[in-house]
């Protein structure tokens, strides 16, 4: 069973953990295989007083997750699906899906019609799971120095 904390500056330690057993994803991001907790607090203190929703998800006692969502990027109008991002211990177990699946519920009961997420490029492993779960690629783009895949889920059809 899945228990949902709400995540914050309190939780940096929890994250730190489950970041630092992804080194394929923090190397492409962060450009180093080991995140610091400096790096980890300075995202969430990104996150006080914005409209995102970031969640440290747990299963059996242990930390198993992080998920960020925004219900209303007010650059586009459309929802957001901004991390998500599994601890090693619980990859290829289905959690990632069953943890997406509770997200898009919450899309439609908020009367969203669709879901954005970004994959950045040479993040093969998201690129398909992301697939897999009928997202579509609508375009790529630059952010930060690093290409972009911009995939979207109609909920509608």
């Amino acid at each position: 069973m899945l228990e949902w904390d709400k995540s914050g500056l309190e939780k940096a330690s929890d994250e730190l953990e489950i970041m630092n057993t992804n080194p394929f994803y923090n190397k492409l991001f962060y450009g180093t295989s080991k995140v610091t907790i400096e790096q980890v607090e300075e995202e969430l203190k990104d996150l006080e007083g914005s409209p995102r929703t970031r969640y440290l998800i747990h299963t059996g006692g242990r930390n198993a997750a992080i998920l960020e969502y925004l219900l209303h990027n007010p650059k586009d109008h459309k929802p957001w699906l901004g991390f998500l991002m599994v601890h090693s211990a619980f990859q290829k177990q289905g959690l990632a899906k069953e943890i997406y699946l509770v997200c898009e519920e919450e899309m439609k009961k908020n009367k969203k019609i669709c879901l954005r997420l970004g994959v950045l490029s040479g993040n093969v492993p998201a690129l398909s799971f992301w697939s897999k779960m009928g997202f579509e690629e609508i375009e790529v783009r630059e952010s930060g120095g690093k290409l972009l895949h911009i995939l979207e889920k109609s909920f509608i059809g």
